[in-house]
């Protein structure tokens, strides 16, 4: 077997693929350098989301005449000289992997000065080849303009999203850079976005980033044990989001991830969640360098620390310090491993909708109907069928009734022995209770049957949008009072691009700022949802749509699980049950609710008298 050195070009071109997967990491890597470099403002412009055009200009040092051509080649860096350094890495880049990855699958430009040189540099790549090394007046500093972006390689440029995905990855970084380096000025430019920060220091940062909303309801860090220091900002438990995108941690001055600084965090609010929510925080770590390591990955965004239990007990009570004075409704917070024990209550329970057993709905004013339907407690008439007279629709609405008890044609088997297709079969029930709060409890014969009212409600209200949007028939309901709601720079662009389908969805979302929106009315089914949790939830639809099958209409639909019945909130009335149980009997609807869980589990009586050893 021969052994092959490899040349220059093809070295390049697979180091290219760990450093640059997309503009966004092009712009990551110039953007360090140029931090790296001193620079107090640093300007981002881009074109067609960077795929066409993009170019960072900074303040720094900049770069002698004569170093430009080192400057892109492998491995070529001025920040470590020997083995040692790597244990000490005060820097955000030292790989030296990045200006020849980009120049190896872009076309690259180069100005730059000294402060002490009278004329700067210019440098030229194309396919990573150098084309011209010339002297020209430049401003003190560097400036790289990046092109063509994977010209020579359609395999990997057909893997990039479209423009606007690709400038809103671009967005989000240059967020994470704001709240990471909070006195350096960024300012961001494309052809339809403008977005800068002051470098006025950290509270600047968060609100040029999160908005005043945001910045209203949060509490500021700070505890330093040396030779540690933990601050920042942190939500207040009332003011949460619905995934893990609104979490900021900073070690050093590098924006990394790290699943134990979130649990720490997590852990003190967790009394407070509700399910499916977390905290918002901007916390920077400072600790000696050869306490963390950032030579995990090219990326340098994983780290590990020498003393991790430390890292989190310190960040943890740091954060309890911070929030335990704004918790008006709690006694006291205890420690355990990390600083907190929670204690026995709930906290900010969700607004309960009851719109789904009103006898009859308001007037509609909304968009795309004209049409306004009878209701029988709750059920519509068209849900049945337009072909029964009004007589018959009730009838299968309300079956006739033979005892005092109501009784409900529908089967509820174990819900193991059905798919998520298969759908009630028309046997005899009757409810005969409920089981804490949560679970309604029916009878067949020897059959006991278990009914998550809250799933059987969502499955309900989710039909029924699923069927007016699909029919042009969307009832909608306007507020009182818009409700008005702050989002990122990168969460803006997202709205933005979807808010024709928000408005076909029944969902009145418009501009009104830069990064600020109303929500004017919604679907009627909705009327009474928690808006501050629907606005939460919309910007988690958003931004997880690539990772689910399901269409961004369909999962917008599962908004419906707001305006459900809530497990073990709602002490519903027996006429409420009927209600229920009574629309579950005039459809034909499937054993699952829109995320999956089970609506109905059933026990036959000979399992339940093995429980009691009644037999063998």
């Amino acid at each position: 077997m021969k052994i092959n050195r490899l040349p220059s070009e093809i070295f390049n071109r697979i180091a290219a693929g760990e450093v640059v997967e997309s503009p966004s990491s092009i712009v990551k890597e110039l953007t360090e350098n140029a931090i790296d470099a001193g620079a107090t403002e640093i300007s981002v412009s881009v074109k067609g989301g960077g795929i066409d055009f993009i170019r960072i200009t900074d303040n720094g040092c900049g770069i002698d005449f004569d170093d430009m051509p080192t400057a892109f080649m492998p491995h070529a860096t001025s920040k470590i000289k020997k083995l040692d350094d790597l244990d000490t890495i005060g820097t955000l880049g030292f790989r030296g992997e990045a200006l020849p990855s980009i120049a190896s699958v872009a076309d690259v430009t180069m100005i730059t000065r000294t402060a002490d040189s009278e004329f700067g540099g210019r440098i030229v790549y194309k396919d990573g080849k150098l084309i011209e090394h010339e002297e020209c007046g430049a401003s003190h500093g560097t400036s790289v303009t990046v092109e063509n972006l994977f010209k020579n390689i359609p395999a990997r440029k057909k893997f990039l999203n479209k423009p606007s995905r690709e400038e809103t990855k671009i967005l989000t970084l240059i967020e994470h850079l704001v709240l990471a380096n909070p006195d350096i000025t960024f300012k961001f430019d494309s052809e339809s976005k403008r977005f800068s920060s002051s470098g006025e220091g950290l509270e600047s940062a968060v609100f040029a980033v999160y908005g005043d909303g945001v910045l209203k309801n949060t509490a500021k860090v700070k505890l330093e044990e040396p030779p540690m220091t933990v601050e920042g900002f942190t939500c207040l438990p009332t003011f949460t989001k619905p995934s893990k995108n609104y979490q900021n941690i900073i070690i050093n001055g590098r924006y990394v991830e790290s699943a134990d600084i979130q649990y720490a965090v997590y852990s003190v609010y967790a009394p407070y969640l509700m399910k499916r929510q977390y905290p918002l925080f901007v916390l920077h770590i400072t600790m000696p360098f050869d306490m963390v390591d950032v030579n995990v990955h090219p990326s340098k965004l994983q780290v590990k620390f020498a003393d991790t239990l430390k890292v989190k007990s310190l960040v943890a009570r740091a954060v309890k310090n911070a929030v335990q004075p704004k918790l008006t409704d709690v006694k006291q917070l205890c420690d355990d491993d990390f600083g907190i024990e929670p204690p026995p209550m709930d906290y900010g329970k969700a607004h309960t909708l009851r719109s789904f057993f009103d006898v009859a709905p308001p007037q509609y004013s909304g968009v795309k109907t004209d049409i306004v339907e009878p209701q029988f407690d709750g059920v519509k008439q068209s849900d049945v069928s337009d072909n029964l007279s009004a007589t018959e629709n009730a009838e299968q609405i309300y079956p006739p009734q033979t005892s005092e008890t109501p009784v409900y044609s529908d089967v509820y088997q174990s819900v193991a022995d059905f798919t998520e297709t298969e759908v009630f079969a028309p046997i005899e029930c009757k409810y005969v209770g409920k089981l804490f709060n949560t679970y309604l409890v029916l009878e067949r014969g020897e059959q006991c049957y278990f009914i998550d009212q809250h799933a059987a409600h969502e499955k309900l209200l989710y039909d029924r949008l699923l069927r007016d949007y699909e029919s042009k028939r969307m009832q909608t309901q306007p507020l009182m009072i818009p409700f008005v709601f702050d989002v990122s720079a990168a969460d803006a662009e997202l709205i933005i691009e979807n808010l024709d389908l928000f408005e076909d969805c029944g969902f009145g979302i418009a501009p009104f700022g830069e990064y600020t929106f109303t929500l004017s009315y919604l679907p009627y089914e909705c009327v009474g949802i928690d808006l501050q949790s629907f606005a939460a939830d919309l910007l988690l639809l958003i931004n997880s749509r690539e990772k689910s099958p399901m269409t961004l209409k369909e999962r917008l639909m599962q908004a419906a699980c707001k305006a459900a019945v809530k497990g073990e909130i709602d002490d519903l009335s027996q006429s409420e049950i009927d209600a229920l149980l009574a629309e579950m009997t005039a459809r034909n609807i499937t054993l699952f609710c829109p995320h999956g869980r089970p609506i109905a589990v059933g026990f036959s009586k000979k399992e339940i008298e093995k429980w009691f050893k009644r037999i063998v």
